[in-house]
């Protein structure tokens, strides 16, 4: 019996940062960011609010799972270009992640003057009941993010998450579409995983989908109640080699948990579910060079920016 990745938060965080160390997905983003972030979002924050925004009163930002805060702070630095004051709330439940956004903030602290930080180590959805939607933000980051949502719950977190949103505000979102790499290898096999684990007894409850939400999901939703939206897209690329090699290696294990959103996929699965979805894998991957001229076989993922108004 498989159970889903998120059923183990440090196995998850294992997978998240194998992830990382393996994509160039930070790249991509960060490239984004630096190209496209004040024309599309800086100066349309700029030319829909007054004069009085970010002088008088503060720049409400909002991040949710901002991890490491990475692609936050590219964000912010470009913001504070044109808004002199900022007030940045960050929610992020994973401990170690907030820490070290944190520690960012602290050791270029010169980069940060103007900009007064709020921290929530907690979910997005643990934030929303306690503090509900009395704030109200100029801009919302969710750079890959969405995902903890889960699509049962997706039309209302976009119903809550206009409701957060300033008149005239923006929400950035990054996702996943459903028709390449990791978002249509989930969703093509969306009961990898299918039970919760009881966390008071440590046995399988609630079944569970592994399914991720796309690009689709959320546009869909968008278009349905005639929501605003602009988009852009990446491609990120994934080394995954180590998933194919004859022995039996740590980064191949734990890099197929993050791929298939399964705990312990290669052990917990059938041999002919396993076999299904590495033909999968390679059907869908791609070979490139190194830097050493030497090939590796990648992953890739395109990625929806979608810029959300109200």
């Amino acid at each position: 019996m498989s159970l889903p990745l998120t059923c183990n938060k440090d196995r998850w965080l294992e997978a998240y940062n194998m992830f990382l160390e393996n994509s160039d997905r930070q790249q991509r983003v960060g490239e984004w960011i630096e190209r496209e972030f004040e024309s599309k979002v800086v100066n349309i924050l700029s030319d829909r609010h007054s004069d009085d925004i970010g002088v008088k009163q503060p720049l409400c930002v909002l991040g949710i799972g901002s991890a490491e805060g990475n692609q936050d702070i590219l964000q912010l630095k470009q913001l504070k270009s044109e808004f002199s004051q900022i007030s940045a709330t960050v929610v992020e439940p994973s401990r170690q992640m907030i820490l070290q956004y944190q520690d960012t903030v602290h050791q270029k602290s010169r980069d940060f003057t103007g900009i007064e930080f709020e921290w929530y180590n907690q979910t997005y959805q643990d934030f929303i009941q306690l503090h509900g939607i009395k704030q109200k933000y100029h801009l919302i980051s969710m750079v890959h993010s969405i995902y903890c949502v889960g699509d049962t719950d997706l039309e209302e977190a976009l119903r809550e998450l206009q409701d957060l949103l300033e008149p005239g505000g923006v929400i950035l979102m990054v996702v996943l579409t459903d028709h390449t790499g990791v978002g249509k290898l989930v969703n093509t096999f969306p009961n990898l995983a299918t039970k919760e684990q009881n966390s008071a007894t440590n046995e399988p409850s609630t079944t569970k989908s592994n399914r991720l939400v796309n690009s689709t999901d959320v546009k869909s939703i968008l278009d349905k109640h005639k929501i605003a939206y602009t988009q852009s897209e990446y491609t990120e690329f994934t080394d995954i080699t180590a998933c194919f090699l004859e022995e039996n290696t740590i980064t191949g294990n734990i890099l197929l948990d993050g791929l298939t959103q399964t705990l312990d996929f290669k052990t917990s699965v059938s041999t002919d579910v396993y076999n299904k979805v590495m033909d999968f894998i390679k059907d869908n991957m791609s070979v490139r060079k190194d830097q050493h001229d030497s090939d590796k076989l990648c992953f890739d993922s395109v990625c929806d920016i979608l810029m959300i108004s109200k």
